[in-house]
């Protein structure tokens, strides 16, 4: 257990030592004043001074509208979904205009809430140092050193997944105060007590808190962090250039996306990990990628995926020759 401690804190002392590794931390709290900087100049929402019922009662007739006009030639299951989704959506409407609960009242947890988009951020610098990891040693020449240890390849290997794992950690901690902070500063304590609406399995509107929400937001995104790094490690397995290692996960990161959007239309398309990632899809009325998908399907995709890049990355590192 000792050595494992020791082994872990080695592979934190090389990621904090470096330059870069600060610069990471500067280029987040920069993005996230940036983010709030930008909410807070662009915002074009009611509010609470404002007449937001009737953007409510708009977005209502709206709705309805909807549901009058869904083409037949979507199918039944299809048009059974859609609607209702939309009549969950004015469900909720209604709800705030009876209990005076305006949706576009901008709060600390409002603000917090919209931050977790820069997890996709933490995702990326995260990427970069899961990519170098193994990569790197090669590219300084130290894998020989690393090697003569007594530990094991395996151990060698877990601790340094843990490292990388520890560092975005880290990095999400950083966000997560950040943005308390910058939320506090631009919006102040007020709407402490905003509540989040969700239908409920009774078909009935529900409040909770909307710490909940936040804290939910963000670990949906923790899940799609969590894949990206083990990918990446994986790669870095691979490679013996940190260069190739780092772009190559960045690529995949940047493009996987648009492929399952490209190809969304395929059935082959939820079998990817990409079309799995975001849990979300599951949740809050919205559809996912393809009718068949639930969110046990896709979390029975990800472990499988998850287990799959640890063998990988194994089989890679423990064969791997470090002659020459």
């Amino acid at each position: 257990m000792s050595s494992s401690i020791s082994l872990i804190q080695n592979e934190n002392m090389k990621i904090y030592r470096r330059p870069r590794t600060w610069i990471m931390f500067l280029i987040l709290i920069g993005a996230l004043i940036l983010m709030t900087v930008l909410f807070k100049t662009f915002d074009t929402k009611p509010t609470a001074t404002q007449d937001w019922k009737t953007q409510v009662e708009l977005s209502i007739k709206e709705d309805q509208q909807s549901l009058t006009s869904l083409p037949k030639e979507m199918g039944q299951d299809t048009i059974a979904k859609i609607t209702n989704n939309i009549e969950n959506r004015i469900k909720i409407s209604e709800y705030r205009l009876e209990h005076n609960l305006n949706p576009y009242e901008n709060t600390l947890w409002s603000s917090m809430n919209n931050m977790a988009m820069l997890t996709s951020l933490v995702t990326l610098l995260t990427i970069i140092v899961a990519a170098d990891m193994i990569a790197a040693e090669f590219s300084w020449g130290t894998i020989k050193l690393l090697l003569i240890r007594p530990a094991t390849r395996t151990k060698i290997l877990i601790n340094k997944y843990i490292a990388t794992l520890l560092f975005s950690l880290v990095l999400l901690i950083v966000m997560f105060i950040t943005s308390f902070l910058l939320g506090a500063i631009t919006e102040g304590f007020t709407g402490l007590s905003q509540v989040d609406l969700y239908i409920g399995s009774d078909g009935l509107v529900h409040e909770r808190s909307m710490v909940l929400q936040v804290l939910k937001t963000y670990g949906f995104q923790i899940v799609s962090l969590i894949m990206y790094v083990t990918l990446s490690f994986m790669i870095s397995s691979a490679f013996r250039s940190s260069a190739m290692a780092i772009a190559f996960s960045l690529g995949l990161m940047l493009v996987g996306n648009t492929i399952v959007g490209l190809f969304s239309g395929y059935n082959w398309v939820k079998y990817t990990l990409f079309a799995n990632l975001d849990l979300t899809q599951y949740f809050g009325g919205l559809e996912p990628l393809r009718p068949d998908m639930t969110l046990g399907f896709s979390i029975i995709m990800l472990v499988a995926y998850f287990i799959v890049f640890h063998l990988v990355s194994w089989l890679l590192f423990i064969k791997r020759d470090v002659a020459g």
